[in-house]
Order: structure tokens, then C-alpha cells, then sequence
């Protein structure tokens, strides 16, 4: 019973941390309100990063959305 539950829990650490290392294409919306999409993926941490700063063009930062939200 113990070893089950352990392997349980296990899985769902894994589960939980592969998830934080998921990768998506950004986007931002540009000055004529057209989406504008990023070069690459950004993954786990770059993503929330992006999504948090913002993507910066000529002076002007606009609001990045990564993934389907």
C-alpha cells in the first residue's frame, strides 16, 4: 500500500514539474491591434518572464500573451 502511494506521488511531482518546462509560441498585440507573433518558443520560466516584461519595440512595451489563454 505504501509503495503505491509513493508511486502516486511520485507521478504527480513529475507531472506538476514537466508542465513548468512547457513550451508556447508568444504573441503581442501590435499598434494597429493586428497579433504580432514572436520568433520561437519560449519555455517554463522564459515564458512567465516574457509574459510578465513585456516585449519592447522602438521605446514602446507592449503586453505579451504566450500559449492559448
Amino acid at each position: 500500500m505504501k509503495t503505491k502511494m509513493f508511486f502516486a506521488a511520485a507521478l504527480l511531482i513529475a507531472g506538476a514539474s514537466c508542465n513548468k518546462d512547457k513550451c508556447y509560441e508568444c504573441h503581442y498585440d501590435g499598434p494597429d491591434g493586428a497579433e504580432v507573433e514572436l520568433e520561437g518558443e519560449y519555455c517554463g520560466d522564459a515564458a512567465e518572464d516574457i509574459e510578465s516584461t513585456g516585449y519592447v519595440m522602438d521605446s514602446v512595451v507592449y503586453d505579451v500573451h504566450c500559449g492559448e489563454h
